[in-house]
């Protein structure tokens, strides 16, 4: 991809993720002041390296129009003989990320606002979260190793490994909270049952009902 071209997808990812980000804080809001009954508790390290990773991919297209020569060529960056196919392959995963973030967040709405249980907290089941339970984390996932490949950078990639690292605690965290009896118990655990965590589950041939 030229820079010429590169400009032109760094522009359009820094838009998308701006708008993707309002819409995310919009439908969060009237949860912020929501009251819990029980938080997720995570090391300070998990926490602000989650801050991180979930702030830089969305941040790092906007930084690539502004310092285009630090951002797209140079020392920051790597190249091969097939950059073009893997930034066409980071492209659809930034799209189908920023899709999921968006289609995730509406769904799970003022929920999204907090990592814990409100007083009158109810399992979510629609949208993404009918075939896996964190879609939101699948997301941010998805864009952050979409935009590494997109931009050939090596401090995104050390932020993608992070993140994968990251979501993973805090999915397995939430997981054991909203499991107990603090949480919402049985009925998360059935819900789990039937679920994936971060991709859809899909049943062995041989669970499946036969047609009638």
């Amino acid at each position: 991809m030229t820079r010429a071209s590169l400009q032109l997808v760094a522009a359009f990812m820094a838009t998308t993720n701006a708008v993707a980000w309002v819409l995310a804080s919009r439908w969060e809001r009237p949860g912020r002041s929501a009251e819990l009954r029980a938080k997720v508790s995570h090391s300070s390290l998990v926490d602000g390296g989650g801050d991180l990773v979930q702030v830089v991919p969305f941040c790092y297209p906007a930084v690539a129009l502004i310092a285009p020569g630090w951002a797209n060529d140079g020392s920051s960056t790597w190249s091969t003989d097939f950059d073009f196919s893997l930034q066409m392959l980071g492209l659809g995963l930034w799209g189908a990320g920023i899709a999921m973030a968006i289609w995730a967040a509406r769904s799970i709405g003022a929920y999204g606002a907090f990592s814990g249980v409100a007083l009158d907290h109810q399992l979510v089941s629609d949208g993404p979260y009918r075939y896996i339970r964190h879609p939101v984390y699948t997301s941010l996932i998805a864009v952050a190793v979409g935009t590494t490949l997109v931009f050939r950078s090596y401090l995104l990639l050390g932020i993608a490994a992070l993140s994968i690292f990251a979501h993973l605690r805090w999915a397995a965290g939430e997981e054991k909270l909203l499991a107990s009896t603090q949480g919402l118990g049985d009925a998360y655990r059935t819900y789990a049952s039937r679920t994936g965590r971060f991709l859809p589950r899909f049943k062995p041939e041989s669970q499946r009902a036969d047609p009638p």
